[in-house]
C-alpha cells in the first residue's frame, strides 16, 4: 500500500512561477529518417561571478522517442540522447522546466594578471582550433598580436572593446527567431570568425565566436556559454580567478568585463565551437526549426509526450517554497501543476489544483498512478544517473457523474406533464 503525503496546503499560484524557466525545441523532419537526438540538461554552473544552482523539475520528450540515454561530457553538462524513427512532417520536441538559484556571488574586482608559464591540462583545449573559430589564420593571428599587451585582463578588454564596435544584425535574429529556417545544420546559419570581420556585422553567438577565436590566439583560454534563451557570452580563464564571464555585444547588456551575474540560467557551457546551440542530431537530415524557445503557452500539449525526466526536490526544500519546484502538466482549462520529491530512501509524486493537492509516495519498476479531482495521472518511474525517469506518462480526466445532470433530464419532462395536467383537468372543468 502506497502512503499519501500531503506536503503543503498552500495553493501554487495560477500564473506561471517567475523561478521557472522554459525551455522548448522543435524540429520537424522533412524527410523519413532514422536520428539520434542530443540535447544538454541545465547543470550547476560556477564561474568568477557566481554559482548557480539549476534543476531540471521536468523534462518531457515527445512520444515518438523510442528510448534514451543521459551521459555527461568533460566540462560537466549532462546530455541527453534520444532515438526517433521519423516520417515526413513529425515533429522531435522536448520541454523542459528549470527552477535556479544564486547560492553563491563573488564579485572580486580583477587586477593586473600576467600570462601564466603554462595552463592546466583541463583548460589547454580552450586555445585550440575550433569549427567556426579559426585560432590559426594569419589575419586572427595578426589581431591578436596587435591587442595583445603583458596583462590578462587588459588583453581580454582590448579585445571584448574591438569586436564591439561590429554592427548587431538585427535581421538575422529575426530570421533566425521565426523559426521558418530550412537547415540540416542550423550551425551553417552563422557566419564564422572570418566572415564576421569582413561583415562587420554580427549576432551574438557570432560575436562570441570572433571574440574567443581572437582570445584564443592571443594566448587566453576562452569557452562561450549559451542560456536558455539562446543569448551567447564567453568566458575566460584566469590565473586565481578561473573562468570569468565576459560579454562581446554591442547592445544590451553593453560590452563589459567581468560581466555581472545574469539573469537567467546557463542551458550549456561549451566545450568546443563544433555545437552553437545545446543540442544536435545525427544523421543531419533535413529538418525545420518550428521553436527554439517556449514562447507560447498553448504551444504544451502534454498528450505529444510520454517519457518524463525529473531531478527529485528534498522534500523539506519544497516545503519551504512548493511554487519554486513546481512545474505545469496541464495548462487548460485551468493550470495543474505536479512535483517530484525525495524523503529519504522515499520518492513522491504530488498534484496541485487552486486550493486542492494530492501526493502518494511511488514503488519505482511498477505503474503508479495519482488522482486529484477528476485527473488521473499515471506512469511508471525508474531511476537513471540522478533523474526519475516517468516512462509510459499519461494524463486523463474521469468522467463522474453529476447530480446536476439530472436537472435537465429529469426536470424539463416532469415540467411537461405538470402543464399537461393542468390542462387536461381545466378542459375537464369545462
Amino acid at each position: 500500500m502506497h502512503s499519501e503525503v500531503v506536503f503543503s496546503k498552500k495553493p501554487v499560484n495560477q500564473n506561471f512561477p517567475r523561478v521557472l524557466l522554459p525551455i522548448y525545441i522543435r524540429l520537424q523532419a522533412l524527410q523519413n529518417s532514422n536520428i539520434t537526438l542530443w540535447e544538454s540538461v541545465p547543470r550547476n554552473f560556477t564561474d568568477h561571478v557566481a554559482t548557480i544552482d539549476s534543476r531540471v523539475l521536468a523534462m518531457f520528450l515527445s512520444s515518438n522517442s523510442l528510448g534514451f540515454n543521459l551521459s555527461r561530457d568533460d566540462v560537466g553538462n549532462l546530455w541527453m540522447a534520444a532515438n526517433y524513427t521519423l516520417n515526413a512532417g513529425d515533429y522531435i520536441s522536448t520541454l523542459a522546466w528549470v527552477s535556479s538559484k544564486t547560492i553563491s556571488e563573488n564579485l572580486t574586482s580583477l587586477g593586473a594578471v600576467p600570462f601564466p608559464q603554462q595552463y592546466p591540462e583541463d583548460v589547454k583545449n580552450f586555445l585550440d582550433n575550433g569549427r567556426k573559430m579559426p585560432v590559426k589564420n594569419e589575419t586572427i593571428q595578426d589581431i591578436a598580436a596587435n591587442l595583445k599587451t603583458q596583462n590578462m585582463t587588459q588583453t581580454v578588454r582590448n579585445i571584448i572593446d574591438f569586436v564591439s564596435h561590429q554592427e548587431y544584425d538585427s535581421e538575422k535574429t529575426k530570421l533566425f527567431m521565426s523559426g521558418n529556417l530550412n537547415t540540416t545544420d542550423i550551425l551553417d546559419f552563422f557566419e564564422d570568425a572570418l566572415e564576421v570581420r569582413e561583415t562587420n556585422s554580427s549576432h551574438c553567438i557570432e560575436r562570441a565566436w570572433y571574440a574567443t577565436a581572437i582570445l584564443r590566439a592571443a594566448g587566453v583560454p576562452t569557452r562561450t556559454v549559451t542560456d536558455v534563451r539562446l543569448k551567447t557570452w564567453i568566458q575566460v580563464w584566469l590565473p586565481e580567478y578561473g573562468w570569468v564571464d565576459a560579454e562581446a555585444l554591442c547592445v544590451q547588456p553593453p560590452p563589459m568585463f567581468p560581466r555581472p551575474l545574469s539573469s537567467s540560467t546557463p542551458w550549456m557551457v561549451e566545450n568546443s565551437s563544433d555545437a552553437a546551440f545545446p543540442f544536435t542530431w545525427l544523421p543531419k537530415v533535413p529538418m525545420r526549426i518550428a521553436n527554439l524557445t517556449f514562447g507560447d503557452v498553448g504551444l504544451f500539449d502534454i498528450s505529444e509526450y510520454r517519457t518524463v525526466l525529473s531531478e527529485p526536490i528534498d522534500a523539506e526544500l519544497f516545503k519551504k517554497d512548493p511554487a519554486k519546484f513546481s512545474f505545469p502538466i496541464v495548462l487548460k482549462p485551468e493550470i495543474v501543476y505536479a512535483a517530484i520529491t525525495q524523503e529519504g530512501s522515499n520518492l513522491a509524486f504530488s498534484l496541485f489544483k487552486e486550493n486542492e493537492n494530492a501526493s502518494k509516495t511511488l514503488t519505482l519498476g511498477e505503474s503508479n498512478s495519482v488522482a486529484l479531482g477528476d485527473l488521473v495521472v499515471s506512469f511508471e518511474p525508474l531511476r537513471q544517473e540522478n533523474f526519475l525517469i516517468l516512462q509510459g506518462f499519461a494524463v486523463w480526466e474521469v468522467w463522474r457523474f453529476d447530480v446536476r445532470i439530472l436537472v435537465p433530464i429529469v426536470g424539463v419532462p416532469a415540467v411537461v406533464v405538470v402543464v399537461l395536467l393542468y390542462w387536461k383537468r381545466r378542459k375537464t372543468s369545462r
